[in-house]
């Protein structure tokens, strides 16, 4: 098969080798394409899909679906979006282990230091810098928001407290402090950063019988599984497992965060 690829940045190039090593190929051309990737800067992922709809193909979009909710009711036909932990095996296992249980607190933390990222590139030019490019450290680790609401269902209320990092030198809010209500009755506690330097990611669920906790391990099958999926819905043989509808309630989290 081939894909149109837009954005071949670290991402980008991790989906393109992966595609590779399947035995599929890059295209040039648009109307040769059997599926497209988005993988550039969050603010061009809406007008990027818009232009690639009257293909009538696939499209996968990276994380986070946008920047903001504006125009995204006008996305139509197969998305895949690129929430790529929903493909993490170990998280999947917690999931099952917590499921069924009277949970009494949530504390979820992914942090780290930004210039660390892609230490032979200046961060202070990176997407996660820029406003303008859709950075910020809510739309950039949105992963953590997305497995809360993946285990947990529907948010009813949000607080949060955002902080810039002056030492980064960065115009984004670089912490995020937030505290989701869940329709289910669950409390969650997420705390995103990228100024920190401990470098940490983690969920932790106090249950009636004990405590469990997830570690994540850095690891390519999860990509590998993600962009298998994409694969099989090119062919028609899977539903995009991370929807359109997914993304959206995951960036009104955010908006709701922001918005305080």
């Amino acid at each position: 098969m081939k894909f149109y690829l837009f954005g071949h940045g670290s991402i980008g190039s991790r989906h393109l080798k992966n595609l590779t090593e399947l035995g599929h190929q890059e295209t040039t051309s648009q109307a040769e394409a059997d599926g497209f990737l988005i993988c550039n800067p969050t603010a061009y992922h809406l007008e990027t899909a818009l232009k690639i709809t009257r293909y009538n193909k696939p499209i996968f979009i990276e994380k986070p679906i946008s920047h903001n909710l504006n125009g995204l009711d006008k996305l139509t036909g197969k998305i895949l979006v690129g929430y790529c932990l929903h493909f993490d095996q170990s998280l999947k296992f917690f999931k099952q282990k917590i499921a069924g249980k009277k949970i009494i607190k949530v504390t979820i933390v992914c942090r780290s230091w930004l210039p660390d990222w892609h230490p032979d590139k200046d961060y202070r030019q990176s997407y996660s810098a820029k406003k303008d490019l859709g950075g910020g450290v809510l739309l950039d680790l949105s992963h953590e928001i997305d497995y809360a609401l993946w285990f947990f269902g529907p948010v009813k209320k949000v607080t949060a407290k955002l902080q810039m990092a002056p030492e980064l030198q960065i115009e984004t809010e670089s912490i995020a402090d937030l505290n989701l209500d869940f329709v289910s009755g669950v409390n969650a506690k997420i705390y995103l950063s990228f100024a920190s330097h401990k470098n940490e990611r983690y969920c932790e669920v106090v249950t009636d019988s004990g405590t469990l906790r997830w570690d994540y391990q850095p690891n390519n099958d999860m990509y590998l599984a993600e962009i298998k999926h994409f694969i099989d819905v090119c062919q028609g043989k899977a539903k995009p497992l991370v929807t359109v509808s997914d993304g959206i309630n995951i960036l009104k989290v955010i908006e709701a965060a922001k918005n305080q």
